[in-house]
């Protein structure tokens, strides 16, 4: 039996695993929406990796640290996006 698309996985899948497909989809589609639970995975790797943001009643993003400021959803997911690239790029030169 094939697997149903429309059945989420019980468990969150992590930014990680979904950064790449985002980046094609924007690419592919010259569209920049980002579903609800990107941005929270999104929110959740950031929070990991030591960048705070808090959900403003406009629907925007407050972040603190180097990147002090505020965005909007599919700015939020990529600044989480420029931050694991750069992680996975350091990593790969060691």
């Amino acid at each position: 039996m094939g697997a149903n698309p429309s059945v989420r996985p019980i468990a969150p899948v992590a930014f990680e695993a979904i950064a790449d497909a985002i980046m094609y989809r924007w690419s592919v589609e010259r569209d920049v929406w980002v579903s609800p639970s990107e941005v929270e995975q999104a929110r959740l790797y950031l929070a990991r990796v030591g960048v705070a943001t808090l959900a403003l009643p406009d629907g925007r993003y407050a972040i603190d640290g180097d990147r002090a400021g505020v965005c909007g959803a599919a700015r939020l997911v990529f600044l989480g996006r420029r931050h694991l690239h750069a992680t996975r790029r350091t990593a790969s030169q060691d």
